[in-house]
């Protein structure tokens, strides 16, 4: 048995629980219990897409251990999010920036092959719904446009515009190339967005794999339930 540190974000409706060592590897639940539960599997899922060597990503059971907590006032039981954690104020190496760098390449080419694989991409694959947040994507085009908007108004942040007629993986290698233009962007620089959310580099990459994942697996288990399975590629690994 091994430990899998997690950080805990939660309020009265619900839980998300990260990974402390997988940046953007999460799971939810109604209750701690529910999540600690989903928890490892999401981490297994992770290791293997992420290519990690076959002695982590075949680990034997883990022990869910929360590290940290943060009571946030985002409506976590709709899938939304708002913690800055501690260690995401730090520097980042350019060795860490790097591998995470090519992780979150990787998510948007694998989104945007998933995408490509959906038979219809205008058909309603589930029931339309509004949160308070806005209208929930419902079809396979929404998803991804939803994606590639929430990663342009991310880029904003930074000041970084990005074009909205471009593909996923395109708008984030812009993204990249934007970060990198300016000195110093390893450092601890703080962003506050006009909600007063908080965000920093390492912050930004952990919501970019997350937010593919979390899209990308809702699009995945809805399209197998219309589609034959072998039509629908899944190169994140996500199970039914």
């Amino acid at each position: 048995m091994s430990d899998l540190d997690a950080i805990q974000e939660y309020n009265d409706k619900g839980v998300t629980l990260w990974s402390s060592a997988y940046p953007g590897a999460f799971a939810r639940g109604e209750s701690l219990d529910q999540a600690q539960k989903k928890l490892p599997a999401a981490c297994r899922r992770y290791r293997l897409w992420a290519r990690l060597s076959p002695e982590t990503a075949s680990l034997g059971h883990e022990e869910v251990r929360c590290v940290k907590k943060f009571k946030v006032d985002a409506a976590v039981e709709e899938g939304f999010t708002s913690v800055l954690f501690p260690e995401e104020r730090l520097p980042m190496d350019m060795a860490r920036y790097t591998a995470l760098k090519t992780m979150c390449l990787s998510s948007a080419r694998d989104f945007e092959t998933l995408f490509a694989s959906i038979p219809q991409k205008d058909r309603a694959l589930v029931k339309s719904r509004r949160t308070l947040y806005g209208k929930v994507p419902v079809t396979a085009r929404e998803m991804l446009t939803h994606v590639s908007d929430s990663q342009r108004a991310w880029a904003a942040l930074f000041g970084i515009d990005l074009k909205e007629e471009e593909g996923l993986l395109a708008s984030r290698k812009r993204l990249f190339a934007g970060l990198e233009a300016h000195p110093g962007y390893l450092s601890d620089r703080l962003v506050t967005a006009p909600d007063g959310e908080q965000w920093t580099l390492k912050k930004l990459l952990r919501r970019l794999l997350w937010h593919d994942a979390l899209h990308g697996r809702a699009l995945y288990r809805k399209a197998i339930t219309f589609w034959q399975k072998e039509r629908i590629r899944n190169p994140f690994g996500f199970a039914k």
